[in-house]
C-alpha cells in the first residue's frame, strides 16, 4: 500500500471513529488507559527502562515500590506517565508546542542521581552527543551550540505548517505527515543529553492527538524495524515515505483498536 493510499485509509477510518460522536466516558476511559500502559511500557523499554509491564502498571496506580528495580526507572516512569494522563486529557485541540514546553517535558520524565548530568535536565544539551547506529557506525548529531537555533526553526516550522492545515492550504502537509516530520527533524537535532528518544516520541504523538487521532505505539517487537527506518532516512538521506508509511501503519493500528472498542469489542489491557 503506497503513502498516499495508507493516508486514504487513515481518512477513512478517522470517519467512521468521529462518526460515532463524542464517546461514552467509560469506553474513553478504557482506550485512554490502554494507550497509556501501552505508550508507557514500550516507549521506555526500548531506551532500556527495566520495569515489565506489570510494573508499569503498579507504577501508573501511584505504587512507587517496586521491588527490586532502579529508583530512576521508577521515577522516570511516573514521569512520563503523568506527562501522558496530561497529553490525553487535553485531546483534540489547540496545538500547544513551545520550546519552554518541551524543556519541560524533559524536565518530568528524566531523573539523575549523578549531579552533572542532573544539571541537564530540561535545558538544551551542553554537549555534543552520538550513537552508533544499526550499521554501527557512528552518527555526530547537531552541534550543542547551534541546538537554540535549530530548534527554534523547529518550532516555527511546526506552528508554519500548522497554521496551513488550519486555513486549508493546498500545499498543507497532511496532519500525522506533519507529526512524523516534526519527529524526524527533532531526532536529527537530538537536542537533549539523553530521553531523546522518549521526548520525540512524546512530541509527535502531542502534535497527533491535538488533530484527534489516537496515538501512534511503537512496540518493544517493532523497536529495531522503527530504528532502521529512522536511521536510513535521519542518517543516510533515505526516502521519508518510507518511514512515514510505517508510522501510519502504527496510527492505522490505533484506529482500528478504537473502533473496535466502540463497537463493543473487548480492549486487552
Amino acid at each position: 500500500m503506497s503513502l498516499n493510499e495508507v493516508l486514504k485509509h487513515i481518512d477513512e477510518l478517522q470517519a467512521q471513529i468521529q462518526a460515532h460522536g463524542k464517546l461514552d466516558n467509560e469506553v474513553l476511559k478504557r482506550i485512554n488507559y490502554k494507550f497509556r500502559l501501552d505508550w508507557n511500557y514500550n516507549s521506555n523499554v526500548m531506551e532500556g527502562n527495566s520495569l515489565t509491564r506489570m510494573e508499569t502498571r503498579t507504577v501508573m496506580i501511584n505504587n512507587i515500590t517496586v521491588e527490586g528495580k532502579p529508583l530512576k526507572d521508577i521515577i522516570e516512569m511516573r514521569g512520563h506517565d503523568e506527562v501522558i494522563v496530561n497529553i490525553l486529557k487535553i485531546g483534540k485541540g489547540e496545538l500547544n508546542l513551545s520550546e519552554a514546553r518541551i524543556k519541560q517535558i524533559h524536565k518530568s520524565i528524566m531523573y539523575e542521581d549523578d549531579p552533572e548530568k542532573k544539571q541537564a535536565i530540561g535545558i538544551w544539551k551542553p554537549y555534543n552527543n552520538y550513537l552508533y547506529n544499526y550499521k554501527k557506525e557512528r552518527i555526530d548529531f547537531t552541534p550543542y551550540s547551534e541546538v537554540p537555533d535549530k530548534m527554534h526553526e523547529l518550532v516555527n516550522w511546526l506552528n508554519t505548517e500548522n497554521e496551513k492545515i488550519k486555513r486549508k492550504d493546498k500545499n498543507a502537509l497532511h496532519p500525522v505527515i506533519l507529526a512524523f516530520e516534526f519527529h524526524l527533524k527533532y531526532i536529527r537535532i537530538h537536542p537533549f543529553y539523553d530521553g531523546n528518544g522518549r521526548t520525540a516520541r512524546i512530541f509527535m504523538n502531542l502534535i497527533i492527538i491535538a488533530f484527534g487521532y489516537p496515538p501512534v505505539i511503537v512496540k518493544l517487537e517493532e523497536k529495531i524495524q522503527y530504528y532502521q527506518y529512522l536511521s536510513d532516512v535521519a542518517d543516510y538521506g533515505g526516502e521519508p515515505d518510507l518511514f512515514y508509511e510505517f508510522m501510519s501503519g502504527l496510527l492505522v493500528r490505533s484506529q482500528e483498536e478504537v473502533l473496535g472498542t466502540v463497537n463493543g469489542e473487548g480492549i486487552e489491557e
